[in-house]
């Protein structure tokens, strides 16, 4: 059986999405690993980003290769091709929509959707932002009409 160890998400720049998921979160990366990978630990689950010019610059560098990658590495890098955003959907869930909405919307970190409203096995509110590097955050929750 397999166990998720993280989801994670390729970005561009590694400081502006831990700057952005610091401020969503509200928490401090909890580890950095160089320029190359940070992790969220919260509740069990982890966040991971990962910004693959760390392996593009030292693969293209040549510096210290047999300590960092075998060949099968390098040449499956090497023909890869590398896309960030709109990959995936993080969805976050919290008591208290309303709050959350106002909170995210005073952090100034992105265009934040309006409240919406989808009803097809059950009510459903929710709101969305995109990190970054384009990748949707969706929040839902309790939510009261004001």
């Amino acid at each position: 059986m397999l166990h998720l160890g993280s989801t994670f998400f390729i970005v561009k720049d590694l400081q502006t999405s831990i700057d952005f998921y610091e401020k969503l979160l509200d928490m401090k990366v909890s580890a950095v690993n160089k320029n190359r990978f940070a992790q969220f630990h919260f509740d069990g689950k982890c966040i991971s980003l990962y910004d693959p010019s760390y392996d593009e610059n030292t693969i293209a560098e040549g510096i210290d290769l047999d300590l960092h990658f075998n060949e099968a590495y390098i040449n499956y890098y090497k023909k890869r091709t590398i896309r960030q955003g709109n990959q995936a959907v993080l969805n976050f869930w919290i008591e208290n929509l309303n709050e959350e909405y106002r909170r995210i919307k005073e952090l100034g970190i992105g265009e934040v959707s309006d409240i919406l409203y989808v009803n097809i096995a059950c009510p459903y509110y929710f709101f969305v932002l995109d990190d970054p590097d384009g990748n949707t955050i969706e929040i839902t929750g309790g939510y009261t009409h004001e």
